[in-house]
């Protein structure tokens, strides 16, 4: 069931911003979501009665049947023995949905304290049998999460992928991927085409991510094992003298971003020590700089942040000098 959404991205700059502290009580704050498990009810269809049951179905999920779907094809998928394997390999790595459903709702808590005026979102999850290599889709203000793409590193399904990519096929991942997609999805890229502009568009939405999920550790915002997590945190500076002493932060050189931006098993310093490294580690290094420039601007919000666009300005203002 691809291209199950019609593009309908809305104004994020038109949310409105709390202060960003983090000690705070959302106890009070009732998220405007509304979750809902696509395949639990399309796999509980009657096999006796599908084209009624389908018919109920398209009024319960209108978003999924936006674009024309034909019930042969939903009856072969209904059918279809890999993705009932999949549903029931998922239905073992979340035995009981309503854990996932507590979780989303305490993180849009959170969410929802900090942009009190956004409209309500829907959230659904699903079994995407591997079409779309992203776990989380967004359309406006609705989100698509694919189980199948969350049953541990040690899923059979997995075995052909890289370690890199399958380490983060887990469970205690979906929230923080949640934000990471859909916060990139309403933050566009810059036109500026330095590595330090992608160092911090990607700084700031796991920055964000770490605002909305205040409870979630580094390692679990950045999908990084621990050891190579604790390797940043132990090299923060000398990573920082690496990028400014061979003047990396301002050239438009794509090779660099291959090298510290994309997703990848480590970042390519070219040294003995790289496979010690995590990818993306300029976006961690982003993020790092973003949480300096937050905590030296107090009178920032979230939608001050958002809309900052001057990352030179970022820079100098975050005072950003590691230890």
């Amino acid at each position: 069931m691809k291209q199950i959404f019609n593009t309908a991205i809305f104004g994020f700059l038109l949310l409105y911003s709390c202060d960003h502290s983090t000690k705070i009580d959302v106890s009070n704050v009732t998220p405007g979501i509304q979750v809902s498990h696509f395949d639990k009810d399309f796999f509980s269809m009657d096999s006796l009665n599908l084209s009624e049951d389908l018919s109920l179905l398209r009024q319960s999920y209108p978003e999924f049947f936006r674009i024309s779907q034909d019930d042969e094809i939903l009856f072969d998928r209904y059918f279809d023995t890999q993705i009932r394997e999949l549903v029931s390999y998922s239905d073992s790595v979340f035995p009981d949905i309503e854990n996932l459903n507590e979780e989303l709702f305490r993180a849009f808590q959170y969410f929802y304290y900090y942009f009190p005026n956004h409209e309500n979102i829907k959230i659904y999850t699903w079994i995407s049998n591997f079409e779309s290599l992203d776990p989380i889709l967004i359309s406006g203000n609705t989100i698509l999460i694919a189980l199948d793409m969350y049953l541990g590193s040690s899923s059979d399904f997995y075995k052909t992928a890289p370690d890199y990519i399958r380490y983060g096929l887990d469970r205690k991942f979906i929230l923080s991927d949640l934000y990471y997609y859909y916060f990139s999805s309403h933050i566009p890229l810059s036109d500026d085409n330095s590595l330090l502009a992608s160092m911090l568009h990607y700084g700031k939405i796991h920055y964000l991510t770490s605002k909305i999920l205040p409870i979630s550790s580094q390692d679990v915002i950045m999908k990084y094992p621990k050891q190579k997590m604790d390797w940043c945190m132990q090299n923060e500076s000398d990573i920082w003298a690496y990028f400014v002493d061979n003047r990396l932060l301002f050239s438009n050189n794509q090779q660099n971003k291959q090298r510290f931006i994309d997703d990848a098993p480590f970042s390519k310093f070219h040294t003995t020590f790289d496979g010690d490294t995590p990818g993306r580690v300029g976006q961690w290094l982003g993020w790092r700089i973003i949480s300096s420039y937050m905590k030296n601007n107090s009178e920032i919000n979230l939608l001050d942040l958002i809309r900052e666009d001057d990352f030179q300005k970022i820079l100098r203002e975050s005072h950003y000098k590691p230890k």
